[in-house]
């Protein structure tokens, strides 16, 4: 930790021996002249005898070091004087404080340029955690539950399976026992580092575990050099207060008040399996910073100190023959809540946190992931970079797949290191198992499939697969699976467009990729339709260019011509595709966000039937997105009881100007909130029509006609309210007839 040029221990034993009475003084130097001195060095009476209290200060650091002001509290407990021992110990307490609060205070984004920052309490958001394992079959819901439902099951999580916050992580359970150890568990990017941030914060602010812990020291694994030469505790509490003459002795005088924070145990790279005399008791002992560690974990050293431990969930089993009763706890990401939060303190603005929040929850599978934090990051960083120039979203996370790209891509930056020590092999068997997984239906995964794929011991294992163990009758099991399902479903995706070896292998896995198109339109196979649509986005030219850059992975030159020719064979079908099974075949053209695969397939479906669909914002930029690139501009639309309202309609702007006939029926809010049909909205327009506007329907008018000079537009049935609707084109001027 930097001292930030705040003062040092010198200055705190220069500022106790000034608190000194002249008489007080001269008793101190008497007494250290026979006290007990570490090492048996005492200071020779010749030097001490006419020192200032600045000549006693360079003395002492001199000869007794780090030491030295352990030694003064002692000796200021010996003759009487325990206001001042208690207020040099309090001092140092508060200067260690005040320290970790200028350190942990601000908080930098991943992407944040040089001299950017940004208060550590504006971006934190509580995030759900709990005490308890959940049952195997109450993971496999969690897995595959999307969208609303999978956010409901999370927050279920937190009644039934005992909800907990940081202010309470070491608080006595049920049966009174306070656990001197705690275990902080969850998938990468979850918010495991922000909360010890949090926790490092509160505890230098006054606001946490004041009366349980005089000090705090944060490790962080990813940081220990494992090459170094032999070290101790106490080296490691000096490195921690940056200050080489900082009272080791007096902190370590009370274990029971100190919190050891190990962060990022699965980023520590060597074994803690020590014998014989690797441990150590001794905190003074030079080991091993592997003996160190180890130790502290297994209560050796300094027993009744209290540890608390994050890791994601493969690491853990390594720990569990570490410590001794540790409490279990489980970070499982935002609430609904919480994220909605974590969006209004990031832009600071209600209409960008609005836009970004419709942008997630009007695509399922975005939405579903949302309750990881960096997610929300990635998702929050680039539109806000987007909005900066533009008053809607452009296309960098214009598509489900981009978003699944990118955070994998920043999970792997993350770990660049275990990353770049991987072969590209492992990319592809990750992938492997991922497809096998979604053909047979299997989200849970044994050791035995992992052996069959050839992940046992892989970087990328750790990275994207979450390990639990569950009971098996009187034993117990580890199982693997994706974050969720939708990363199982991208990831079986990959297997399809990443480069075979042989053009034999390369020649299978287009029939491989021909059978699943084949399968996922078959009644009953809809578990197949996102990682169909994630082939679809990953053959983009800048996905696969994105890929390649970034991955260092090769992609395959025959996926997109495939999939081309396969739209345009769906295209020609007799009878032509409706309903919702047209809008799935419209959602695979809009994840690869090329329009030739519209202009290829559009002037097909002259009329589209969307009738009785319950259509999302999503949905009506998808079909906007195909209108727009198609060859024809006469397109008849049949949109009557998809319970539309105006911000549908200004997802669907882009592409009317290919419609000659679009039949609506939209749906509003009446003055007491009910939604409320407005009557069935039939326009004829003519072609390149300028843009998309406000149309006022008027009060108690049983029918009326509207007249644009483009087209017109028949209104039927009666309205009790005035109602601005976003329909056509911008900067028409209407004439209405009754």
């Amino acid at each position: 930790m930097e001292s930030g040029g705040g003062a040092t221990m010198q200055d705190f034993l220069l500022d106790a021996l000034e608190d000194l009475g002249q008489e007080d003084f001269e008793k101190f130097k008497f007494k250290l002249r026979t006290a007990a001195a570490p090492g048996g060095k005492n200071i020779p009476l010749g030097r001490m005898e006419k020192a200032t209290r600045e000549k006693m200060v360079e003395l002492l650091v001199e000869f007794y070091e780090e030491e030295a002001a352990a030694l003064m509290i002692t000796i200021f407990e010996d003759i009487g004087l325990k206001y001042n021992a208690s207020k040099l110990s309090k001092d140092y307490k508060k200067k260690y404080a005040e320290n970790v609060k200028e350190e942990y205070l601000l908080t930098e984004d991943r992407n944040s340029l040089f001299g950017e920052s940004t208060p550590l309490n504006a971006r934190y958001i509580e995030l759900l955690i709990i005490k308890k394992h959940r049952p195997l079959k109450q993971r496999e819901h969690e897995l595959v539950a999307t969208g609303r439902l999978h956010m409901d099951i999370l927050e279920t999580n937190s009644s039934d399976y005992s909800s907990t916050d940081i202010q309470s992580l070491f608080e006595p359970d049920d049966s009174g026992i306070a656990p001197r150890t705690v275990v902080l568990q969850g998938p990468a990017g979850i918010g495991k580092t922000m909360t010890v941030q949090k926790i490092m914060l509160g505890w230098a602010a006054g606001e946490l575990y004041q009366d349980v812990f005089d000090y705090m020291f944060c490790i962080r694994c990813r940081e220990l050099s494992l090459a170094e030469d032999a070290s101790s505790l106490a080296d490691l509490i000096v490195d921690q207060c940056q200050d080489m003459y900082a009272p080791v002795k007096g902190i370590l005088a009370h274990p029971e008040k100190l919190l050891f924070i190990i962060d990022g145990f699965d980023e520590l790279c060597c074994s803690l399996e020590l014998i014989g005399d690797s441990f150590c008791d001794d905190p003074y002992s030079k080991v091993s910073i592997q003996g160190v560690l180890s130790s502290l974990l297994r209560k050796k050293l300094l027993p009744k100190s209290y540890l608390l431990i994050t890791t994601r969930p493969g690491a853990a089993e390594r720990l569990h023959g570490c410590l001794k009763f540790p409490r279990f706890a489980e970070i499982l990401g935002f609430t609904e809540k919480g994220r909605r939060e974590y969006f209004f303190k990031f832009f600071k603005d209600d209409q960008k946190a609005n836009l970004a929040l419709r942008f997630i929850e009007n695509t399922s599978a975005v939405s579903t992931i949302c309750f990881i934090p960096m997610v929300c990051w990635i998702i929050c960083s680039v539109i806000r970079v987007e909005l900066e120039t533009e008053d809607e979203i452009a296309d960098t996370l214009d598509t489900t797949t981009k978003v699944f790209v990118q955070f994998s891509h920043n999970l792997l930056k993350h770990d660049s290191a275990k990353w770049k020590n991987s072969s590209l092999n492992e990319l592809g068997r990750l992938c492997s198992l991922a497809r096998a997984g979604i053909l047979g239906q299997k989200i849970l995964f044994e050791e035995q499939d992992l052996k069959e794929h050839h992940l046992e011991v892989s970087a990328l294992k750790d990275l994207f697969l979450d390990r639990r163990t569950f009971q098996r009758g009187v034993g117990r099991h580890n199982l693997y699976s994706f974050l969720h399902l939708c990363f199982q479903e991208f990831f079986a995706a990959m297997w399809y467009i990443l480069q075979k070896d042989s053009m034999e292998v390369s020649d299978n896995s287009m029939g491989d990729l021909k059978t699943l198109l084949a399968e996922c339109e078959k009644p009953g196979n809809e578990h197949l339709t996102l990682t169909v649509c994630f082939v679809f986005g990953l053959c983009s030219e800048k996905v696969r260019i994105f890929l390649e850059q970034t991955l260092q992975c090769k992609t395959s030159d025959l996926v997109k011509p495939f999939l081309l020719q396969r739209a345009e064979e769906v295209a020609t079908e007799e009878p032509p595709r409706k309903g919702h099974c047209l809008l799935k075949f419209f959602h695979c053209l809009f994840e690869t966000q090329e329009a030739e695969f519209a202009n290829r397939v559009m002037h097909h479906f002259q009329n589209i039937n969307l009738s009785d669909q319950m259509l999302s914002v999503l949905d009506c930029r998808v079909l906007a997105f195909c209108l727009q690139h198609s060859k024809i501009e006469d397109h008849s639309i049949d949109l009557t009881f998809c319970r539309l309202k105006s911000y549908h309609m200004r997802a669907l702007a882009p592409g009317i100007k290919n419609c000659t006939t679009l039949n609506l029926h939209l749906w509003l809010k009446s003055s007491c909130s009910l939604l409320v049909p407005l009557p069935r909205i039939v326009w004829t327009g003519r072609r390149k029509a300028p843009g998309f506007p406000g149309l006022k329907i008027l009060s108690h008018a049983r029918s009326c006609e509207m007249h644009t000079g483009l087209g017109k537009i028949n209104v039927y049935g009666g309205v009790t309210n005035v109602f601005l609707v976003t329909i056509l084109f911008l900067n028409r001027k209407f004439e209405i007839r009754k």
